[in-house]
């Protein structure tokens, strides 16, 4: 099978499946650059929504339709196959991106960070959360801090440990 132009190369570091035309691993912070992919490969994709800690978050994508459905979750490495159809399989490089929930069991409002609130690593701000994290916009886990009106990516966010 010949290669579509139109569909961009997207494939993670050190694969080695050999039935795979392409590959993306599924964070939350690529979801439409994936969901994209796919749309332009003429796939059907669709946020895929559970309920965590209470509350409805995206926690990845349903991919195709009717019983060959599948359903990619953060973390997940989709592959597309030369002969068209898509599977999933555990990442082999977690991305170490942590939900609002993983975040809240670790960090408790307070907690020092370096934040970038802008591009990551310019303008650094070294400033403590003030909130809990929470899922923005239903999938961008983001914490208020000190110092920034806004909230910011979990992603943006580097925690400066302190020594007890």
């Amino acid at each position: 099978m010949t290669a579509n132009p139109f569909i961009p190369e997207l494939h993670t570091d050190d694969c080695d499946d050999t039935s795979c035309a392409r590959c993306r691993t599924l964070t939350p912070s690529n979801l439409y650059e994936v969901d994209t992919w796919l749309d332009n490969a003429n796939v059907f994709a669709k946020q895929y929504r559970e309920q965590v800690d209470g509350e409805l978050v995206i926690t990845g994508l349903r991919i195709g339709q009717g019983e060959n459905r599948i359903i990619a979750k953060f973390g997940n490495t989709i592959v597309r196959h030369y002969d068209g159809r898509h599977t999933v399989r555990p990442t082999e490089h977690p991305t170490d991106e942590l939900t609002a929930a993983e975040w809240n069991a670790r960090y408790p409002v307070g907690t020092p960070v370096t934040a970038y609130p802008g591009v990551r690593g310019e303008n650094p701000l070294t400033t403590v959360t003030r909130s809990k994290a929470w899922t923005l916009s239903g999938h961008t886990p983001v914490a208020l801090v000190d110092g920034h009106s806004g909230g910011i990516a979990l992603t943006h966010l580097d925690v400066i440990e302190v020594a007890s």
